[in-house]
């Protein structure tokens, strides 16, 4: 697992300007499909977008199109990727709905876990891979567990989620919540 630094969309992030941002976005990876980081940032941010409501000059229907087109390209490309499992596991768990049909959002939610749990056994002793699944848990297990391994966790999200990009804040955050 690495960071996942794409400098100009981290600057435009940075800038908050959200209209350029999710354009630049989707444009760069669409000139550049092979770049993993360019796709699991893009990925990133158009379900951050979407969940959050942000993108009152993209339609909803425009915003969803580009999540599936772009997940649908890592599951094809990259799903042995443990940076795309991680990413497209944690998103696709706990918004199954995003990513198809209605009717199979428990499926996709455990798929979106097995994403998880493939990355895991790629680095078993990652301690943020290990939070994204254990909070699958029953909570009271589940806090014990991060209570446990809170000076960890928090060097790794210190290390890995550093910057002033929408990516690098939502998951720090999300460690600080563990912690």
């Amino acid at each position: 697992m690495m960071r996942l630094d794409w400098l100009e969309l981290d600057n435009r992030e940075c800038n908050r300007d959200w209209e350029n941002t999710i354009e630049y976005s989707y444009s760069e990876w669409e000139k550049d499909q092979s770049n993993k980081t360019k796709l699991i940032r893009t990925l990133f941010l158009y379900w951050y977008v979407y969940v959050e409501d942000i993108s009152p000059f993209l339609s909803d229907d425009l915003v969803l199109s580009r999540l599936k087109t772009v997940s649908s390209f890592g599951r094809e490309y990259l799903s042995d990727n443990i940076d795309f499992q991680w990413l497209y596991g944690y998103v696709s768990s706990i918004n199954p709905e995003l990513f198809g049909k209605l009717e199979d959002y428990d499926e996709i939610e455990q798929e979106g876990r097995l994403f998880i749990k493939r990355a895991l056994e790629k680095e078993p002793k990652n301690f943020f891979l290990q939070m994204l699944e254990k909070g699958t848990e029953p909570y009271d297990k589940y806090s014990k567990w991060k209570y446990d391994r809170r000076n960890d966790l928090e060097r790794y999200f210190k290390t890995l989620f550093q910057g002033c990009s929408l990516y690098d804040e939502y998951f720090s955050e999300i460690g600080n919540q563990s912690l």
